[in-house]
């Protein structure tokens, strides 16, 4: 077998081009496993320091932040997580009875004080 030895000569502007190509790709792959470990595996801890219903707020604490929530305001967290108040409609009057860890706009679960 005759074995030739191939050698490629690239240009200056090639060679920086290349690079920046792989620079460019390192970044989209960790990018994309930092979104994929947000929405995926990553639930956020949040605990209720005071809760009034009848005024329909709330004081929430996430991480080393202080959350305050109003009303029908929903508070995002990260990723596709966010923290609600939630209520219920009786007789054309909105009570509040609850709050919500929210995922992808639908209810994950119900935190308690």
């Amino acid at each position: 077998m005759i074995t030739e030895e191939i050698k490629l000569n690239f240009s200056k502007t090639t060679n920086v081009l290349i690079r920046i190509a792989a620079i460019v790709g390192a970044v989209t792959v960790l990018a994309s496993g930092y979104t994929f470990y947000l929405n995926y595996v990553w639930k956020p801890k949040v605990q209720v320091l005071e809760v009034d219903f009848n005024e329909a707020t709330a004081k929430l604490k996430f991480g080393s932040k202080i959350l305050e929530l109003e009303g029908d305001a929903l508070f995002l967290l990260g990723g596709d997580w966010g923290v609600k108040l939630g209520s219920t409609s009786k007789f054309g009057t909105t009570i509040y009875d609850r709050i919500e860890l929210i995922r992808k706009g639908m209810v994950y679960e119900y935190l308690k004080k």
